[in-house]
């Protein structure tokens, strides 16, 4: 808990974190001012409360429509409805953070389970690993899209629906994720614990507008592509997946039902995490990490338990709370029962998302395509697409091959790792002083 001096210390920099998302934010959509209307115009203390879990507590007296989704009625049957295989006792904890609000009220102080040293180790990973961390959280990306609750509250902001706003959208969150290693978070004077803490008000804000009333989740649910002018071609790819994914459709877990949806929940916060160092932990040999060690892997880790605690993430649904063994069979459990079977089903606004951030990273990195990085993609998390595989154009074909080729180099000379990473950091300060982010 904190003490009374802590959270008025607390409560006085929330000004200068409003100003800092402020100065960090788009101009929004009509949509997007409608979400983010009712937060702009609550109190800050609603955004960052005490510990004890208010922030939930207050979400749900100022959303009661939400009540009917409270803590109690999680239960694994609403959750899992039909899976083959059940879901282990972790990946259970997990899903009943599916209705939980996104902000546990986490101080914003190191935890007593904190491990410096180890927190340490992680940073100096992303030093090493830096290409193949941005590799990897680019195509985890791929995944995440595949989570409708996701994906709709990214429709409906309108930052990232064509290649460009994409293109700024991603560039941005990279930098703030290079800030975060390269700075001390825990550290009050550092700016990359501001900028942390500018980061979870602004996902305080966005939940808040898209949770604020029965009509504003149900026009989130209900968002689509097509509504922003962006009309499905004759040769799109989706439904190509569909048929080549059918046999793992019916085998998932359903993460909706008819009850309002919490979005920007623990879980999804959770899922997050696994975009950003679930892919290097559960197949590092192919994202150019193969040469890692066990106690490098464990920093990695650490360094995301400790960012999740940041940003407002319960340890018992902090994604990165276990060992290197476990947090690697629950990334696997998630691919597995979660990510397939959605990719499964994926549709046009799936394509058009996926697609239109994969061109605008094009932009800068011009071997990468929409058609390569899902079959490399599907190569990373094994699962066959014959029937997409035959309709890649032989570009598209020699991309993919490309990237083979590129991190299979690496597996083979490791010290490679770190002339890919020093290379990526000077694209990224050209890509900075460029035109293309304008």
């Amino acid at each position: 808990m904190w003490t009374e001096k802590e959270s008025e210390e607390y409560c006085s920099g929330i000004t200068r974190l409003q100003t800092l998302a402020q100065l960090s934010e788009t101009t929004p959509s009509p949509t997007h001012q409608e979400a983010e209307q009712p937060a702009t115009k609550a109190k800050a203390g609603v955004m960052f409360p005490p510990p004890g879990g208010l922030c939930q507590a207050q979400l749900r007296e100022e959303c009661p429509h939400l009540a009917s989704t409270s803590p109690a009625s999680t239960t694994l049957s609403e959750v899992v409805l039909n899976s083959s295989v059940p879901p282990s006792p972790r990946l259970t904890q997990l899903l009943e953070g599916l209705n939980q609000p996104g902000d546990s009220g986490n101080p914003p102080h190191p935890p007593q389970w904190l491990d410096r040293e180890l927190f340490d180790r992680g940073r100096k990973f992303y030093h090493q690993y830096l290409f193949s961390l941005c590799f990897s959280e680019l195509l985890s990306l791929l995944m995440n899209f595949s989570f409708s609750r996701s994906l709709r509250t990214l429709i409906y902001t309108g930052r990232s629906d064509t290649p460009k706003k994409a293109l700024k959208r991603y560039f941005s969150t990279m930098l703030h994720v290079i800030k975060w290693f390269t700075g001390d978070v825990w550290a009050p004077e550092d700016s990359a614990h501001e900028d942390i803490l500018s980061i979870r008000y602004t996902h305080n804000k966005l939940a808040k507008g898209f949770n604020s009333s029965p009509t504003c989740n149900e026009k989130v649910r209900n968002i689509s592509v097509s509504e922003r002018g962006h009309e499905e071609p004759s040769n799109s790819l989706n439904k190509v997946i569909r048929q080549d994914l059918q046999r793992v459709a019916e085998d998932k877990l359903y993460l909706e039902n008819d009850k309002p949806i919490v979005y920007m929940s623990q879980l999804d916060m959770a899922l997050t995490q696994y975009s950003f160092m679930g892919l290097i932990v559960t197949h590092p040999e192919k994202m150019g990490a193969g040469a890692a060690t066990e106690e490098e892997l464990a920093g990695l880790i650490h360094f995301w338990r400790g960012l999740g605690w940041l940003l407002g993430i319960d340890d018992k649904y902090n994604l990165c709370s276990g060992s290197v063994k476990e947090t690697k069979e629950l990334c696997l459990e998630v691919e597995r029962l979660i990510a397939i079977p959605s990719l499964a089903v994926v549709d046009w606004d799936y394509e058009h998302m996926a697609a239109s951030l994969i061109t605008g990273i094009g932009y800068i990195i011009p071997i990468l395509s929409y058609p390569a990085m899902f079959r490399y993609l599907a190569y990373t998390i094994n699962f066959p697409i014959p029937a997409f595989v035959s309709r890649m154009s032989y570009s598209h074909s020699f991309q993919y091959w490309v990237m083979r080729m590129t991190f299979a180099l690496i597996l083979l000379l490791p010290w490679l790792a770190l002339h890919f990473s020093n290379a990526f950091r000077t694209l990224i300060i050209i890509v900075q002083k460029s035109d293309k982010l304008k």
